[in-house]
Formats: structure tokens, C-alpha cells, sequence
């Protein structure tokens, strides 16, 4: 993805990437990108999770997982209803928030 946005002109826009950690790695899960741009949905959610100090790697689990009460439908699926999709990002944080 590094490489993608540098060949775009635009660098400093991994600065606003989701990440995902696995051991000392970070990855960017696909999920963030439309037409090979960021998808500003993904971004204002992800924006969202870490004012409510979700976890990055809860957020990318978060984003590919089924909803509550709404089998088969995934965060993903959602991007047009960030609304609601913030408010299930409360409920989760609710439950993964780490403890101060």
C-alpha cells in the first residue's frame, strides 16, 4: 500500500491508514481502499474506534465480523449507513475498550 500511494503523489496519506498488527509487522487491511483510494467511511469509522480507544486490530476484526443481531451483514457491507455503523462502534467499544 506504501508503494501504491507513492506512486500516486501522495506519500504522507499512510498517515491515515488502518493498521493491523501481527507480531512486530503492521499490514493495511484492503478493506480502506475504493478505486485505490481511501474510502473515507472506513477512515471516519477507524477515526471514530480510536477516539474511543478501540484497539486497531479489534476495529480490523470488527469491520469484517457479523453484526449483532444482523447475521451476514458485516461493517463492510455497511459503508453506507456510517450513522448506525458508529453507533455499533460505541457498543463495541463498550465491550473491548482496554481498562485505564
Amino acid at each position: 500500500m506504501e508503494a501504491h500511494f507513492q506512486t500516486l503523489g501522495e506519500p504522507a496519506a499512510m498517515q491515515r491508514a488502518v493498521g493491523v498488527f501481527i507480531g512486530e509487522r503492521a499490514f493495511c487491511p484492503s478493506f480502506q481502499l475504493k478505486d485505490g483510494i481511501f474510502h473515507e467511511p472506513v477512515l471516519d469509522l477507524f477515526q471514530h474506534a480510536m477516539t474511543l480507544k478501540v484497539p486497531h486490530n479489534v476495529f480490523g476484526a470488527w469491520m469484517v465480523s457479523a453484526l449483532p443481531g444482523q447475521p451476514g451483514s458485516r461493517p463492510v457491507d455497511q459503508l453506507g449507513n456510517v450513522p448506525q455503523l458508529r453507533d455499533a462502534l460505541g457498543a463495541l467499544a463498550d465491550r473491548y475498550r482496554p481498562v485505564e
